[in-house]
């Protein structure tokens, strides 16, 4: 009977050398890019113009009743003072309205007007058809997995 291995494929501990890692680490990076550039570029469509990184703050506005700008600010993964610019910026544009609380004047609320929840809603929809037509193109024993993988490696990047 033959010795076992002590180091047999796919049981080792993998290492930044490992050339497998060193290709996941390509194809991840080119995916986050492409998902981001993706959304940019869609996100640029609408009129106004948007950024991604606006996008994100109008959907975190649009999910929760009410968040801090520094709420909002994290949901979109920017700066408290550049959501303060966005906000000032999307205020002028018509698509949120700002207020001083009453009990706290440092205090803002934040709310999408009926323009920019329906340009929210027309840049979901959008994205939802891109989404579609990439959903299309994986062959259809393929999907249940692909919907798996990218449900584990957002845990794992979440977890980071």
């Amino acid at each position: 009977m033959a010795a076992k291995s002590s180091d047999p494929v796919g049981e080792r501990t993998p290492s930044t050398a490992d050339p497998q890692f060193a290709a996941f680490a390509q194809a991840a990076d080119a995916l986050f890019t492409a998902a981001r550039r993706s959304r940019g570029r869609l996100a640029g469509r609408s009129q106004p113009a948007l950024s991604l990184s606006q996008v994100l703050l109008l959907a975190a506005l649009a999910e929760h009743a009410e968040l801090s700008v520094s709420q909002l600010a994290d949901q979109a993964g920017v700066a408290v003072p550049t959501a303060t610019r966005m906000l000032k910026q999307l205020e002028r544009d018509g698509i949120v309205t700002r207020t001083r609380s009453t009990a706290d004047e440092r205090r803002v609320s934040v709310s999408l007007t009926e323009h920019g929840s329906a340009l929210l809603t027309a840049h979901h929809d959008q994205l939802r058809a891109e989404q579609l037509r990439a959903f299309q193109e994986i062959e259809p024993d393929q999907r249940q997995l692909t919907i798996e993988l990218m449900r584990r490696l957002t845990a794992l990047i979440d977890a980071v």
